[in-house]
C-alpha cells in the first residue's frame, strides 16, 4: 500500500462515526467502553459493514442487482488494497477513505473483510439452510471476522494469539445466531429462513407452517433446542474473557452479557419469537453493565 497518500482522513472517520451511532445494535452494550483512539477504526469497520448489509437486506432491489452492487464494493476494497484513493466512487468515498487508513494503520488482513462481502452476496441471493452445520459455515463468513477485526484494533495478531482468535469466533457465532432467533419474524419478511429445514422437519414442522407464523408447541421447541445449542456455545468461547485485559476485557464481557440476555428474554416468552421480538432496552444495558463491573 502507499503510506505517502494525503486525504482527509479524520473527515471521512467522522462520517463513519456518524454512520455507527445512528444505528440501534444490540450487543455493543459497552461501547464506551473502547478507548477513544481505537473509536475510530471500529467506526469504519462497522460503517463499511453496515453499508454492505443494507445492500444485501434491501427489499427494493432484486437479486441479481444486489450482486452487482456487492460486485462494486468489492472493487472500492479492491482499490483501497492497493492504494487507490482518486478514483473511489462517491457515495462511499468517506467510509473507504476511513478503511484504508485502519488496515494500513493497523496491519489487518483485508481477507477478514472480503468474508465479511461474501457473507453479504450469500444473503443477496440464499433464502434458507438445510442444516445446523450450514449456519455454522455461514457464521464463518458473516459473524467470526468482525471479532478477529476487533482483536486486530486492540492489537492482537492470529499467529501469536490462536487461542484468543478461536474463543472469539465462538462467541462471534453464538452472537450471530442469537440474532437469528431474535430476528426470526423480521427475517421472513425479506423471506429469509435461518432456522435448518433438518431441525424443522425433526419437529414435524416446516417452512408453510413458518410462513404463516403458527407458533405450536413444535416450533417452540424448536426454538428452545436452538437456544439450547447458542448458550452452550457461548459457554465454549467464555473463556476468552480471562484471556483479554483491559477495556476491551469489560468491552466483551458486556457483549456476551448481552447475547445471553437477548437468549433469556427470548426464554422469558416461552419461545414464541414469531409474534414477539426481544430486545436488550435501555434499562438493560444499564443492568448489564452494573454486571460487567461488579
Amino acid at each position: 500500500m502507499d503510506n505517502h497518500i494525503h486525504t482527509d482522513f479524520d473527515y471521512a472517520y467522522k462520517y463513519c462515526e456518524e454512520v455507527a451511532t445512528s444505528h440501534y445494535e444490540n450487543f455493543p452494550v459497552g461501547s464506551l467502553l473502547i478507548p477513544k483512539r481505537k473509536r475510530k477504526f471500529i467506526y469504519s469497520i462497522y460503517a463499511f459493514a453496515r453499508y454492505a448489509d443494507d445492500i444485501s437486506d434491501s427489499v427494493k432491489h432484486t437479486s441479481t442487482e444486489k450482486l452487482k452492487r456487492l460486485n462494486e464494493v468489492e472493487d472500492e476494497l479492491t482499490k483501497i488494497e492497493n492504494g487507490y484513493l482518486d478514483n473511489l466512487t462517491s457515495e462511499t468515498k468517506n467510509i473507504f477513505i476511513a478503511l484504508y487508513n485502519t488496515i494500513n494503520e493497523l496491519k489487518i488482513p483485508v481477507e477478514e473483510l472480503r468474508d465479511l462481502l461474501s457473507a453479504f452476496k450469500q444473503d443477496a441471493v440464499r433464502q434458507s439452510y438445510e442444516t445446523f452445520d450450514e449456519l455454522l459455515e455461514y457464521s464463518d463468513y458473516s459473524a467470526n471476522p468482525v471479532g478477529r477485526l476487533v482483536l486486530y484494533v486492540f492489537g492482537y495478531d492470529q499467529k501469536h494469539d490462536k487461542n484468543i482468535f478461536e474463543r472469539s469466533d465462538k462467541i462471534c457465532t453464538a452472537l450471530q445466531l442469537t440474532n437469528f432467533w431474535q430476528d426470526v419474524s423480521t427475517d421472513l419478511n425479506m423471506k429469509r429462513v435461518y432456522i435448518p429445514l433438518e431441525t424443522m422437519k425433526e419437529y414435524g414442522y416446516d417452512e408453510n407452517l413458518l410462513f404463516q407464523k403458527i407458533e405450536n408447541d413444535d416450533f417452540r421447541k424448536i426454538i428452545k433446542s436452538l437456544v439450547i445449542k447458542t448458550k452452550k456455545m457461548f459457554n465454549e468461547g467464555k473463556e476468552i474473557i480471562n484471556m483479554l485485559t483491559g477495556r476491551l476485557k469489560l468491552e466483551i464481557k458486556a457483549i456476551i452479557a448481552g447475547g445471553e440476555e437477548i437468549l433469556n428474554k427470548i426464554e422469558s416468552i416461552n419461545y414464541n419469537v414469531l409474534s414477539k421480538r426481544v430486545e436488550i432496552n435501555n434499562f438493560d444495558k444499564l443492568k448489564l453493565l452494573r454486571k460487567v463491573f461488579f
